[in-house]
């Protein structure tokens, strides 16, 4: 998988018709816990590239 294709730009505007579009018909509590949901599973991923990286580091030194 490529790195942030375009220097990121297309995923911000990924994400931002992806936000729309869950947000359309959503009450303001569902949105709440859609955010708080999102913001954990972006912290566990990067959480597990961390721990990738330091295996890659590991194994290659």
């Amino acid at each position: 998988m490529e790195r942030c294709p375009s220097g990121g730009e297309g995923l911000v505007l990924l994400a931002a018709a992806a936000a729309i579009s869950l947000a359309q018909g959503r009450s303001t509590e569902e949105l709440e816990c859609l955010s708080a949901f999102f913001s954990v599973l972006g912290d566990q991923l990067a959480l597990i590239a961390v721990q990738r990286g330091q295996s890659e580091s590991a194994s290659q030194g």
